[in-house]
């Protein structure tokens, strides 16, 4: 099985994780010049608001963590949709186009690409989600009898880590 991971351990790696996945790492992105657009504390929040999501949802299946989430692929999309929801609202706010001498510039015009792809990203996990919470409460009732299920795969080793 392998060594216990502390629940601070599983969220540093989670952040990576969520981080990796929404490339928002220094070296990629010039336009905020090399920092980052998310804090490590704005990304657990995205993690925390995902368990949020997962455990309120119905059928209720009982609270899930970090560790016991059943799909962290799924738990880093709705992280994911979160972050870029949270961006999505500073874009809009900090909007204000301006021109100099014939050159127009916004750097936060992204306010509109972020809410095609938010509304994507939720579709397709919402989808996902009710499927996986389905299939989960239907082997739950079967007990023993229930049948293995490609909704119920675990995933563990994102970034090549244990979380």
């Amino acid at each position: 099985m392998g060594v216990e991971i502390s629940d601070e351990e599983r969220m540093r790696r989670a952040v990576i994780t969520l981080r990796s996945f929404i490339r928002d790492k220094p070296e990629l992105n010039r336009l905020l010049l090399g920092n980052t657009e998310s804090t490590d504390s704005e990304l657990r929040q995205c993690l925390a608001m995902a368990l949020i999501d997962w455990n309120a949802s119905p059928p209720p299946l009982g609270e899930v963590d970090l560790g016991t989430h059943p799909n962290k692929l799924l738990l880093i999309q709705q992280a994911a949709v979160q972050a870029l929801q949270s961006a999505s609202i500073w874009h809009s706010r900090e909007h204000m186009p301006s021109s100099d001498g014939g050159t127009s510039g916004d750097d936060h015009a992204k306010a509109e690409e972020y809410a095609m792809a938010i509304n994507r990203y939720q579709q397709d996990y919402e989808k996902k989600k009710s499927d996986l919470k389905t299939s989960i409460n239907i082997a739950q009732s079967l007990g023993k009898m229930g049948v293995r299920s490609e909704y119920s795969w675990r995933v563990y080793g994102l970034q090549g880590e244990e979380w």
